[in-house]
């Protein structure tokens, strides 16, 4: 399970230094307020068109603190103590398998095609569908990953996360997580 010891490390570690030049600028922290807009649902299913598409799953921490993945690299898990799609504040953090040695490529394979601007769906389980668009990625070290994902305040935005980098055989995990931002199409 590629995330997780890095998720982990993220709620206790400090704000990390992105590597090189980001492209994007990643949404900023503040309120987003959505009037009219209905009670958020838990999110069923995530498509960024013509890349991939997933159901989701909740998950949330184990013992050690560290984000619990679906065990099925076909399915994205779900922050659930974060925001929910739709929902006026907060991050919705989807985070998924990029491969698996057993099953081969992951749900989130497609993330590194994935390049800002493009347009991802979240599905909520009463049908709704939230629409975000991708604004900015980047690359961090799994020790790095910025805490504020793992928020139910804040600005409204979506964060897709998966692994990146060189794979330590004898760790059995990447050496990094991508993490592409979204802010709500309205």
């Amino acid at each position: 399970m590629c995330l997780a010891g890095a998720l982990a490390v993220a709620l206790a570690a400090g704000a990390p230094q992105p590597a090189g030049p980001p492209p994007g600028l990643p949404p900023a922290a503040g309120r987003t307020v959505l009037r009219g807009e209905p009670a958020p649902s838990p999110p069923a299913f995530v498509e960024v068109r013509g890349r991939f598409g997933a159901p989701v799953v909740p998950v949330a921490a184990d013992a050690d603190g560290a984000l619990e993945v679906p065990p099925s690299p076909d399915t994205v898990g779900w922050w659930a103590l974060g925001a929910r799609p739709g929902a006026a504040e907060g991050t919705v953090l989807l985070a998924g398998h990029v491969d698996s040695r057993d099953r081969g490529l992951g749900a989130f394979a497609g993330l590194y095609a994935v390049r800002p601007g493009a347009r991802a769906v979240v599905t909520g389980a009463d049908g709704h569908r939230h629409a975000y668009v991708i604004v900015a990625r980047r690359a961090y070290r799994k020790e790095q990953l910025p805490r504020d994902l793992f928020s139910g305040a804040g600005r409204a935005r979506l964060a897709l996360v998966t692994c990146a980098g060189a794979y330590d055989r004898a760790r059995h995990r990447y050496a990094q997580n991508l993490v592409l931002f979204g802010e709500p199409d309205r």
